[in-house]
């Protein structure tokens, strides 16, 4: 594991979003589009798929940590679940939904020249700034109703974590199977260089183990948005951020190498720094030159006016959910739902519950407008 060495991780995480970026783009892989596709349209073909990655992040988690492999187990970044984490993932799906993109969609498509992505990321970016203002106060709401004592199941029982493992992977090998006699896995593009939805599955769900092996833990990106905004608001209010309580208090803290390794919202190079501003980084990078290469990159004018304030406000709201939550659908969904964790779970049903919500809304008020 290479946290003690900030700057290695940073490269390695950097590397990790260049490939998660290319991925993204190459499958048009958004958790935003799977939500919205199987509301809207019953089309679940990319929930599969996200299904399918949730299994094999569950089966790659439980061997390496049957085989010592795993720096931590949970990871430091992970806590005892609170009903914020339904409030923040609920509000969460409804902002992914309306900015057509969760917080890595709206990268890669940001990256290929897609102006209400951009927007969106904005959104995301403000909506960072907004929590700073009140962070206190959803904090202590956090820590007022959390719930239980545990992190995740095997900190309640290691027998009832394998056991829940063995029967979930059987089942879901069977649902696969069965999904695989239909032909559901086949899905066709006429794109060149189209990557199935199976296929990105797998591939994000190694990856998200090799990070998770060398940085400490798995993927997490929404920090680094609130990290991009300190920059901004050092720079512009520096008076202002100096007083914001948000910026100087850790989120993360270990002990590592006979020191102690921290990292926050702030504006500095910490182990955040490193883990989730390379991330943004790396997947922006990836699908840019993807793009670049495939001859796929456009820049279309701005969208119309309803999308426009769809997409800058479901952004904010992504950026509100999250941080209210304490987490995001790449932190829950692709490293929390393997690892059972209960935060995850909690923020994963109110997401869903909340995606549902923001495709009626984009159904009966944006698209109207």
């Amino acid at each position: 594991m290479l946290i003690a060495n900030a700057y290695l991780v940073f490269l390695v995480n950097l590397l990790a979003g260049v490939v998660f970026g290319v991925v993204l783009y190459r499958g048009d892989y958004c958790m935003a589009g799977m939500f919205r596709d199987a509301f809207l349209l019953g089309d679940f073909t990319l929930l599969r798929s996200l299904y399918l990655l949730v299994t094999i992040s569950m089966v790659l988690f439980f061997i390496a940590h049957l085989a010592g492999l795993l720096p931590f187990y949970p990871p430091p970044t992970y806590s005892i679940p609170s009903l914020m984490s339904l409030a923040g993932g609920f509000v969460f799906g409804v902002g992914m939904v309306l900015a057509g993109g969760c917080v890595v969609g709206t990268l890669y498509k940001m990256a290929s020249g897609n102006l209400t992505n951009l927007i969106g990321f904005f959104g995301i970016i403000t909506g960072s700034l907004l929590y700073a203002e009140v962070h206190p106060f959803f904090s202590h709401l956090y820590k007022t109703y959390q719930i239980g004592r545990y992190i995740t199941l095997y900190g309640l029982s290691p027998v009832i974590e394998s056991a829940f493992t063995g029967v979930f992977v059987i089942l879901s090998i069977v649902v696969f199977l069965r999904w695989k006699k239909r032909g559901h896995w086949d899905v066709r593009a006429h794109a060149v260089g189209y990557l199935k939805p199976w296929k990105a599955a797998l591939i994000i769900a190694i990856l998200n183990l090799l990070v998770y092996l060398l940085s400490g833990w798995p993927m997490g990106i929404t920090t680094g948005y609130a990290k991009l905004g300190a920059y901004l608001e050092r720079y512009l209010a520096p008076g202002h951020y100096s007083h914001v309580l948000f910026f100087h208090s850790p989120s993360v803290g270990i002990h590592r190498g006979g020191r102690l390794i921290t990292g926050g919202a702030g504006a500095t190079f910490d182990i955040i720094t490193a883990e989730e501003v390379s991330l943004i980084i790396g997947v922006l990078l990836g699908a840019f030159f993807t793009s670049l290469y495939y001859r796929e990159f456009r820049v279309y004018g701005l969208p119309p006016l309803g999308q426009t304030i769809s997409a800058f406000t479901g952004g904010m709201m992504i950026a509100l959910g999250a941080r209210v939550a304490s987490g995001c659908n790449v932190k829950f969904v692709l490293g929390g739902l393997g690892l059972i964790s209960f935060q995850a779970i909690l923020f994963v049903s109110a997401m869903t519950a909340g995606a549902y919500a923001g495709a009626i809304i984009l159904k009966k008020v944006v698209l109207r407008l």
